[in-house]
């Protein structure tokens, strides 16, 4: 009898410990971006990483979102989430919401915390579409990025640099729309996106299943010269020849960072934390994703030089001698 008595109890205390941890973790939330562009799987592999190795302290969560510029905007939500709330975002994307620049029309309270890994754009289009380079856009159906992400503005920054913004006809589509289209030939070109030279999953199964049909092309130089310069973050990058399959040429484009941030709401403690917890294990987040061998320390500033940093994260890169 004093055992069974002494069972319950302690499956009594057990429950009550179980309650109180979970009361005491943190829930965090990580906005991300599409489905098929590789930056939910990666924010999902961060998130895992970050509680599982927060002893308990945080349970952050990944969502699926609207992609860069919407996350600086749901940063800016005052709730009781704000101060625990992150999001990803390219680093031009962090740099227009810094300074009030289109498509914000004002100053945003916006701070990164690391730069994660590069994101290369090239273009795409059926060999049928005649198209061979970017002035060739023209008259053409083309898929510029979904709406709320940095491609989108970016691609239509090109387009106007290079004269081609009211020839071009311009479609807003998101990836899996605009892997369909390009498919099933319902548009002239589109855009393609690669994490660090990799296709990212949506696109590597279009360039597998229509290997031999697709052209890939970049803006020209004087093209990508003016995105450098009109948007902090953005840089010439050349994808490797064999990166895409099918493909054997080097293709010279433009890239961005990734960027992860999150609002002054976020105490500078929980901004260091949260640093330091991805930092100081990120060698775990290529056991759930390929591209987290590239999310470390070395690449921690890249693409951040015109861009603010966390007050907690300015901490720990200070520690670390990277500022």
């Amino acid at each position: 009898m004093k055992r069974t008595i002494y069972a319950i109890l302690a499956a009594a205390l057990a429950l009550i410990v179980v309650a109180a941890v979970a009361e005491a973790q943190q829930k965090v939330l990580l906005g991300t971006s599409h489905p098929g562009g590789a930056t939910f799987e990666i924010g999902t592999a961060m998130s895992k990483v970050i509680t599982d190795n927060s002893g308990g302290k945080y349970d952050v969560s990944a969502s699926i979102t609207g992609g860069s510029s919407a996350n600086v905007r749901v940063l800016q939500k005052k709730d009781a989430m704000g101060p625990f709330r992150l999001a990803m975002a390219t680093s031009p994307a962090v740099y227009w919401g810094q300074n009030g620049i289109t498509p914000f029309r004002k100053k945003q309270d916006v701070l990164a915390l690391v730069a994660l890994y590069p994101l290369t754009t090239v273009y795409a289009t059926p060999k049928s579409s005649g198209i061979m380079k970017w002035g060739d856009l023209g008259g053409k159906r083309f898929v510029v990025g979904a709406k709320g992400g940095s491609i989108y503005i970016v691609t239509q920054n090109a387009l106007r640099h290079s004269g081609l913004f009211k020839k071009a006809k311009k479609e807003f589509f998101s990836n899996p729309q605009n892997a369909a289209a390009l498919k099933d030939k319902r548009v002239d070109a589109g855009f393609f996106m690669l994490n660090a030279n990799v296709p990212a999953p949506v696109y590597m199964d279009l360039a597998r299943t229509q290997q031999g049909q697709l052209n890939f092309f970049g803006p020209d130089e004087a093209t990508i010269k003016k995105l450098e310069k009109s948007d902090p973050g953005v840089v010439r990058d050349v994808v490797p020849a064999g990166s895409i399959p099918g493909w054997d040429k080097d293709l010279v484009s433009w890239g961005q960072m990734w960027t992860l941030m999150s609002s002054s709401q976020m105490s500078n403690a929980v901004a260091y934390e949260i640093v330091k917890l991805l930092m100081e294990n990120h060698q775990q987040i290529q056991k759930y994703h390929p591209i987290g061998k590239v999310i470390k320390p070395e690449n921690a500033m890249k693409g951040l030089s015109k861009i603010k940093l966390h007050p907690g994260a300015v901490r720990y890169w200070k520690e670390k001698g990277k500022m």
